[in-house]
């Protein structure tokens, strides 16, 4: 019992260190994004598509990419038994 009831050992850090992960966390999805939009707002203007529908597309790409990042960290990780459906 004792062992489920201590804290994991990302909550035993100071509260400044947990900031710092959750800033440096956000930041790194952000710039996944803005690098994401950018890449397809370049293609997008390479390809021939319009200036107006590139910035929205590309707009859209740097704001998925992000949110995305977030909701596949909320999915639970491997439980790590080892065993394989199938």
């Amino acid at each position: 019992m004792g062992r489920h009831n201590t804290p994991g050992p990302a909550e035993q850090l100071p509260r400044r260190a947990r900031l710092g992960r959750f800033l440096g966390r956000w930041l790194e999805r952000i710039g996944l994004g803005l690098v994401a939009g950018a890449c397809t707002l370049g293609v997008l203007l390479w390809a021939g598509t319009s200036w107006t529908a590139s910035l929205w597309i590309g707009g859209t790409v740097a704001v998925v990419v992000p949110v995305a990042a977030w909701l596949a960290s909320t999915v639970p990780g491997h439980d790590g038994t080892g065993s394989t459906s199938g």
